[in-house]
């Protein structure tokens, strides 16, 4: 039952990622960008893994989507986090970039044993950040927010390229 929970919220989130990727117009595609993150979920002390794409919504060069997945290297059990959040970058002519944002997650956690059991939450993200806004791969750092059933803050730093 949790297995099909888990694989049915994957699929709506591979589909969700899917269609906004697709309703991208061909001048933002060739804008889209990739990450790796990592950081630690300090509530846990456990680092996590992570991977994004960033891409601009609109006309505005100023909104951008950024779907996300991170895997957090637990020493029991697994959590993994599937994410859309938004954000704005605010204006300012420096050569790093602040922003703000927010979006829906998904998270689910695999406590591998015995006894354990799977759960799958929904959430809401709340994020603000800071990064280099020019050359080909620009590293950032950000604070996130997590509102679920077990909310945390997350701290992490990645690269864009």
């Amino acid at each position: 039952m949790r297995k099909t929970l888990v694989i049915r919220t994957l699929l709506v989130t591979s589909a969700s990622l899917l269609v906004a990727l697709l309703g991208i117009n061909p001048s933002q595609a060739r804008t889209t960008d990739f990450g790796v993150r990592g950081g630690v979920y300090p509530d846990g002390e456990n680092p996590f893994l992570g991977a994004e794409a960033l891409f601009g919504v609109g006309e505005s060069k100023h909104w951008f989507g950024n779907p996300n997945v991170e895997h957090v290297l637990a020493d029991r059990g697994d959590l993994t986090t599937f994410s859309f959040d938004f954000h704005y970058d605010l204006p300012m002519s420096q050569p790093y970039t602040v922003w703000v944002g927010a979006g829906p997650t998904v998270i689910h956690k695999d406590e591998n044993e015995p006894g354990g059991r799977d759960t799958t939450d929904a959430g809401a993200n709340l994020l603000m950040g800071v990064g280099a806004n020019k050359g080909e791969v620009r590293p950032y750092g950000q604070l996130k927010l997590v509102f679920a059933e077990d909310s945390q803050a997350v701290l992490g730093v990645g690269v864009r390229f």
